[in-house]
């Protein structure tokens, strides 16, 4: 991996209004450039596990030694193509463990949830994601969506009559996620690579957050406060104050301009995590 990055972190996830527990799960980890978030789907057995699942199997590859060749397949690519490669295979690590604990244990067979996770390396952000947890990038006072839901709705958007389509698709089933990990052995699993700057944020959701919330209102909080902590707490709170229909997570990341400078005596280092 490459030096240790400037990143400023906060995370806060909520059971929300609606629902007697959290099924969502994240991990904000600034020592590995590492941030994720999984929401376990609530129609589904064992969400929850699902989700817990994804964030540490993720993070457990993220943490071996590298010296261990056998363990990633790199090739010859550059060291950018590895850390896609690396992100894009964990991933798909965690689709196989929670389908096969799935079908060993029937008090959770069927359980599935969504993932997006964001790589901050040199330069660079790596981003994965399958199903409708989304990732977003602030830079310079403007929110930009950097991942497409896999989603009924965003589905019918791509066709040919999109707009007719997304009109009859108002309701219930409309948000259904056609994408998930668990579901089956093996799942397609979205990848991009983003060149980034110094300053640049990145903001990682369940649906209960961008549901209920504006992409305008989250970028206005965004844009308002330059604490991260609270930032992520208000926007918990907003999404709850609209109705709370979901649990809520969102996780931030914010690049700073050099290398993490030594922490003092003291000091935390490690990151924040969350899981039911």
């Amino acid at each position: 991996m490459y030096p240790q990055l400037a990143i400023e972190a906060a995370a806060h996830s909520d059971v929300g209004r609606r629902r007697s527990h959290n099924e969502d799960s994240f991990a904000a980890l600034p020592c590995l450039g590492l941030f994720m978030v999984a929401d376990g789907l609530g129609g589904n057995a064992g969400g929850e596990v699902a989700s817990r699942m994804a964030i540490e199997v993720v993070k457990g590859c993220f943490e071996v030694d590298e010296d261990r060749e056998e363990t990633w397949p790199y090739g010859t690519g550059s060291a950018h193509d590895r850390d896609e490669v690396r992100l894009v295979l964990s991933v798909r690590r965690a689709n196989r463990a929670i389908y096969d604990a799935s079908q060993k244990k029937a008090e959770v067979r069927g359980m599935a949830t969504t993932f997006a996770g964001v790589l901050l390396g040199a330069g660079m952000a790596y981003i994965a994601h399958v199903g409708d947890t989304r990732v977003y990038r602030m830079r310079e006072g403007k929110l930009e969506r950097l991942t497409r839901d896999h989603s009924l709705l965003e589905k019918m958007l791509d066709g040919d009559d999109g707009a007719r389509e997304a009109v009859e698709a108002l309701s219930e089933r409309a948000g259904v996620v056609t994408r998930a990990l668990g579901c089956d052995k093996s799942v397609d699993i979205e990848s991009r690579v983003e060149a980034t700057l110094p300053g640049d944020l990145f903001l990682v959701c369940s649906d209960g957050l961008w549901g209920p919330v504006s992409e305008a209102r989250i970028e206005d909080v965004l844009g308002r406060h330059r604490d991260l902590s609270l930032a992520a707490s208000l926007l918990v709170d907003i999404a709850n104050e609209r109705g709370g229909p979901d649990n809520v997570t969102c996780v931030l990341a914010r690049l700073g301009g050099g290398a993490r400078r030594p922490a003092e005596p003291g000091a935390t280092t490690g990151g924040l995590e969350g899981m039911p």
